[in-house]
């Protein structure tokens, strides 16, 4: 399932990471059609869980992991970010 994936990729993300994905995550360039990012306001107290929640209910599964894996490229955590799609590729054959 793409959101056990997303949950597991925050959850290993160490404290410090996880306030630059969610500061990175309000300043990333979101594609044609997705026009607003996740209110920092949301973004500040959520854990791994809440955060994976916010991210699929605003932007929909397949976009919330696109953003994650933006995200975690520019925040130096390459690997993370092909494990992820390497999951969830894998997940949809």
């Amino acid at each position: 399932m793409i959101k056990n994936h997303l949950l597991d990729t925050l959850k290993n993300l160490l404290e410090a990471e996880m306030k630059e994905f969610k500061s990175k995550l309000t300043d990333i360039k979101l594609e044609k059609g997705y026009h607003s990012h996740v209110p920092r306001c949301d973004l500040e107290k959520a854990d791994a869980v809440e955060l994976t929640e916010l991210l699929i209910s605003h932007y929909g599964e397949h976009y919330a992991v696109r953003v994650t894996t933006m995200v975690l490229d520019a925040i130096n955590q390459r690997d993370r970010a092909e494990r992820l799609r390497r999951a969830t590729v894998a997940g949809q054959e």
